[in-house]
This record gives C-alpha cells, structure tokens and sequence, in this order.
C-alpha cells in the first residue's frame, strides 16, 4: 500500500508557485522580525546604568506618559535600619551629607511617623521642595519603607525654581550579611530646569548628585552618628501596596500642564 505524501514533501502540480512562495517566505520573515521585536521591546524599557561608585549602583528607569525618568539607587551597608531612618528623619543634618541640599525642615504631622518637609536645594539655583506626604512604615517580610511625595509649596516670597511634581521612595531590607542593611531609593522629580533643558541634561545631574548622596550616607553610617531611630516594631504596619511611583508622578505632572 502506497502511504499519502504531503504536497509539501516533493515537488509536484500541487506545488505551491514560486511567487507564492516568496510571499511565503516573506509572511514568514515578517512573523520573525514580528517576534524578535516583541521579545526586545521590553528590554528597551528596562533600566539604564548611570553611575557606579564602590557598593553604590545608580540607573535611570523610564516612566510612561512622564517627562522624566526614575533614578534608582541601591548599596548595602553596615548598620541597622533604625539609624538609617535616623539619618533620613534628620531634618537639620540634610546639608552636612544630602548631595544639593542647602536647608531643610521637617514638621510632625498628627499620625504616627509622617511629616511635613521642607528643603531648599540648588547649587547655582536654588529650589524649594515641599514634601507633602513624608512616611515610614514596616513591611510583613521585615522590611521598611519610606514614602515621600509633594510639590512646590508657593511660597510668595521664595525667588528660586521651584519642583512641580516629586516622589520618593525608601526601602531598607536586611543585607545578606549580618548586620548590612540594602538601601535601595527611587526617586523622580520635575525641577524646573534653566533655559529650556529637559530630562537629557537633568537625569545624569540627578544620577550624580543620588551617587554622591549614597556615598555620603555610607561614610555617615559608619561613623555611627545616627543609631537612635524608632524601633521598627514601633513603625504602623503596611497593609496596602502603595501605588507605583512612575505612576504617581505621571498624574501629577498631567494635573500641573
């Protein structure tokens, strides 16, 4: 008994026609490309290295609908959670180690671990930044996370740029050593740049300045200048996810056009 041969194992009057062919070909080609495109597309929209110093690491990572991109930070020291929150909640401390920061205030809101901040910045040009919404909470897996979000705050009488839209956001998890913390920060701002420059000439400032901050941070810790934060059993537990920073600030760039 003959077995049945597929038309497309020899050549034949069923046969496909040589431009039928090509078109094949071509369909083919086109799903290929189609795939290999899909497959890169979201390793175009991962992170972009900036800048690296030591245990320090900074990268740009884009936000959809935003004029700016996120800048994360990350490094692993040696010291406790509860005087890296030290460190961070020090308000008056801000222009002895914080890259650009030329004055800051810090004043207790009604619920637990929130504040109101305000910082005076700028190295040439000054800005003011109003965090609205400035927060500690302890995670479930041991964690710890700091929130901060605002704007500027209008002052009449403040001559400088101003920030329209900025969130930030800390997050302090044990090091794979005992007795390293890993200090991861992301961070995006809308500063007001001089003379029209946008995100191209402020992202790799903004990576440096993160850098040097990050480089600062580690040399304080070290020096043990700062062990007497809140134990963090005593930080409000968080329940909920909080929403995405990218977008955040995307929202409120969109209200501020």
């Amino acid at each position: 008994m003959s077995m049945p041969v597929s038309p497309l194992s020899v050549r034949g009057s069923s046969d496909p026609h040589p431009a039928q062919s090509a078109g094949l070909r071509g369909l083919v080609a086109v799903a290929t490309f189609a795939l290999f495109a899909a497959l890169a597309s979201p390793a175009a929209a991962e992170c972009e290295p900036r800048e690296a110093e030591g245990p320090v690491t900074v990268e740009s990572c884009p936000i959809d609908n935003a004029d700016y991109p996120l800048v994360r930070a990350e490094m692993t020291v040696r010291g406790s959670m509860s005087a890296v929150i030290a460190l961070l909640a020090d308000a008056d401390a801000c222009p002895e180690w914080q890259a650009m920061c030329e004055e800051e205030r810090a004043t207790a809101l009604d619920a637990p671990f929130q504040t109101l901040r305000q910082r005076v910045s700028g190295k040439g040009i000054s800005r003011r930044i109003t965090m609205d919404r400035a927060a500690w909470w302890r995670t479930a897996d041991g964690g710890v996370v700091g929130d901060m979000a605002g704007a500027d705050d209008l002052t009449p009488e403040f001559k400088g740029k101003r920030v329209l839209c900025v969130r930030s956001r800390w997050f302090l998890t044990p090091g794979d050593e005992d007795g390293t913390i890993t200090v991861v920060q992301k961070t995006v701002s809308d500063p007001q740049p001089p003379f029209g420059m946008g995100a191209g000439v402020v992202t790799p400032r903004t990576a440096k300045t993160v850098l040097e901050t990050f480089t600062n941070m580690s040399a304080r810790l070290a020096g043990g200048r700062h062990g007497a934060g809140p134990a963090i059993e005593s930080l409000p537990l968080l329940e909920n996810e909080l929403p995405g920073i990218g977008e955040e600030f995307a929202r409120c760039q969109a209200a501020r056009k």
